[in-house]
């Protein structure tokens, strides 16, 4: 069935090599219940839908669009338009356009296809853009993978128009195993300029991410500390997560499928009072609190069917949110998700 995504294809390596649609499809359930109150609802978390052309010589073209949730309209958006090229050893590649960023720290640098989680924790989600247009590029040498990008600081609902200053991000990542059989150290960084229109970043002018990642056999665990200084009146924040997983059952069902524990802590704290805003998707449903110390705990099962390309996902995440200054709970509840993911 998802063979079938891929309409075109020319063995002659001539002209378009490949024409594919791609997509992605989350759909989920979510409930709220906390001291402050109770909520839920079920949602088209990500509908998404367009295709990828590869091009002789080692260009890939591709365009997706964000779909309404309601289906009414349709066409709510582009979500990445954007051309590739990649080098005939595959140790560089250069990205032009509107791109997802995927470029720092370690939730930020998965792609929704792949999230362990539901969702990126509070501080990920607070300080880190979404999707930007501009220059990407990529690269590896001596053992070491190498990355940089350039981008607009605004950005409209399909491109930009250049007009609210830029942004920068570098990164360097190096295969250090540690106590894993593989593993990679990453040091990420995200420069913003400060325009006051802006409105592809959020308002921290430096944001620094170490982090790494590490697998021996079926266990798996990622620790990130990052860390944001503040434009303005936004209060410098930082944050460490600990992302473990393990895979303990293969071939339930079906050949190949698995099912899998996930597991995360978040803390979250801002120098100033009121700093950290609670999770809009979820948590601000019941409370539109403010704070500036932030807890989380989150456990769930994936259900892999078909890869990450055909998961079930159940998960339920504990959090509260200090203000420590007024001595009292912001927030203090559960919020349970089930829902499915799939993309092609």
């Amino acid at each position: 069935m998802w063979s079938a995504t891929e309409i075109y294809q020319d063995d002659d390596d001539q002209g378009i090599e490949t024409f594919r649609l791609v997509g992605r499809y989350h759909g989920q359930y979510w409930s709220v219940d906390a001291d402050q109150g109770r909520a839920s609802g079920g949602e088209n978390r990500r509908v998404i839908f367009g295709f990828q052309a590869l091009l002789h010589p080692g260009f890939l073209l591709e365009l997706q669009m964000h779909v309404n949730d309601e289906f009414n309209p349709v066409y709510d958006g582009l979500y990445t338009g954007f051309i590739k090229w990649t080098s005939p050893t595959s140790d560089f590649s250069l990205s032009l356009g509107r791109l997802d960023y995927l470029f720092t720290g370690m939730e930020r640098s998965t792609s929704s296809k792949k999230n362990y989680t539901f969702e990126r924790g509070l501080l990920v989600n607070q300080i880190m853009p979404g999707e930007v247009v501009g220059l990407y590029g990529r690269g590896k040498i001596a053992g070491m993978s190498l990355q940089a990008g350039l981008f607009s600081g605004n950005i409209e609902n399909e491109f930009t128009d250049f007009s609210a200053g830029l942004a920068a991000t570098a990164g360097v990542a190096y295969d250090l195993p540690w106590l894993y059989e593989k593993g990679t150290l990453h040091l990420d960084y995200l420069y913003n300029d400060g325009n006051r229109d802006n409105n592809a970043f959020e308002p921290y002018g430096h944001t620094v991410s170490l982090w790494h990642q590490g697998r021996k056999g079926p266990f798996a665990l990622g620790i990130d500390l990052t860390g944001a200084t503040g434009i303005g009146e936004r209060s410098n924040v930082w944050g460490l997560t600990l992302l473990p997983t393990y895979d303990f059952a293969r071939n339930l069902v079906i050949d190949g499928d698995m099912l899998q524990l996930s597991l995360r802590y978040q803390y979250a704290s801002s120098v100033d009072d009121n700093g950290l805003r609670l999770q809009r998707r979820y948590e601000q449903n019941v409370a539109s609190g403010q704070g500036d110390e932030y807890h989380a705990v989150y456990a769930g099962l994936n259900y892999y069917i078909y890869g990450y390309k055909l998961k079930l996902m159940t998960g339920s995440e504990y959090s509260r949110m200090r203000d420590t200054t007024a001595g009292r709970n912001e927030f203090r509840g559960w919020t349970h998700f089930a829902g499915i993911r799939l993309y092609f």
